[in-house]
């Protein structure tokens, strides 16, 4: 099973994209996203988009499970 990650998780991995890059304008311009979609979402401003997520190799997974008591 693959492992899960957080938000923090993935804002990381997009984080060390963007550096790689050299922007976050240059990668969103590489990558057919928007700058302020970035920018956003390396704030935690929005949950990452399908099209973040594709390039970054994930996906969104729901998840459920029973309370404890």
């Amino acid at each position: 099973m693959a492992r899960m990650m957080t938000g923090d998780d993935v804002r990381e991995k997009l984080r060390k994209a963007v550096e790689a890059a050299g922007s976050e304008a240059a990668w969103a311009r590489t990558h057919g996203v928007s700058r302020a979609n970035v920018n956003m979402t390396l704030n935690g401003k929005r949950e990452p988009g399908g099209r973040i997520l594709e390039v970054l190799g994930l996906e969104r997974v729901v998840q459920y499970r029973v309370k404890r008591r």
